[in-house]
């Protein structure tokens, strides 16, 4: 994996997507973007554009914004629900998330020891990016750490080596649980469906670790909306 140096403000972040229009050439936007930042570098808002360009919007085939499942679902969420999609999508821009729930915050949870010690992030990052460089990975480790807690997985206090972690299970709001559910259904393309028994480890679960009772309660606020529909025994998109 490659190191994950960059930083996202969420505040910012949520600045310049309330720009983003579908429709919207992504020219115009970009430069009222650069307009609503005053108080930051030029080069820092040039960075945060192309971050949000790439990772959180679609473009059709003539440079303009379309309402991809990202942007339609943030642009008809609710304020709360914004803040923890963007936490998610921020989250899921780079792999070594995943990984590092699953190898570090899953076992905790499951062995009923929490307490996460610092040397374990430090191996993991160590062991999966593609880098020997020692600012690199410190600085890939400050980042995941903050992913990781903006997601609810992990409790921190402290800082640098004195710092304490705790892993826990998150409460994805349900609009991120349905966008979550319907990006995976993406990206499963002509299939499209999983198995109602299976949201328990749809990705969702596995980013957030929810209690079984929590995913049960989002599952049903979605279907209850139509942003997932129920077809026989599987769980599946709105046509």
């Amino acid at each position: 994996m490659k190191s994950w140096t960059r930083t996202l403000n969420l505040d910012d972040a949520h600045t310049l997507l309330a720009l983003a229009e579908p429709g919207r050439a992504v020219d115009a936007w970009a430069e009222d973007c650069m307009d609503a930042l005053p108080s930051l570098s030029h080069p820092r808002r040039r960075e945060l554009v192309r971050m949000l360009r790439d990772d959180f919007l679609e473009l059709d085939d003539d440079g303009r914004l379309v309402a991809g499942l990202f942007l339609h679902t943030y642009r008809k969420a609710p304020g709360v629900a914004q803040i923890d999609l963007v936490q998610a999508q921020w989250a899921l821009t780079h792999p070594i998330t995943l990984v590092a729930v699953k190898g570090l915050v899953e076992p905790a949870l499951r062995i009923g020891e929490p307490d996460i010690p610092l040397d374990d992030v430090e191996r993991l990052v160590a062991a999966h990016l593609d880098t020997a460089s020692v600012e690199s990975r410190r600085k890939t480790r400050t980042v995941l750490l903050g992913a990781l807690e903006g997601l609810g997985v992990l409790v921190t206090r402290g800082t640098g080596q004195h710092r304490s972690l705790r892993a826990a299970r998150g409460r994805p709001h349900p609009a991120t649980f349905a966008y979550l559910v319907r990006r995976e259904l993406t990206a499963r393309g002509a299939s499209g469906m999983i198995a109602s028994e299976a949201v328990e480890t749809s990705l969702p679960v596995r980013l957030y670790h929810c209690t079984a009772d929590h995913a049960s309660a989002c599952l049903d606020w979605t279907l209850a909306r139509g942003t997932l529909v129920r077809r026989g025994d599987e769980i599946c998109a709105p046509q």
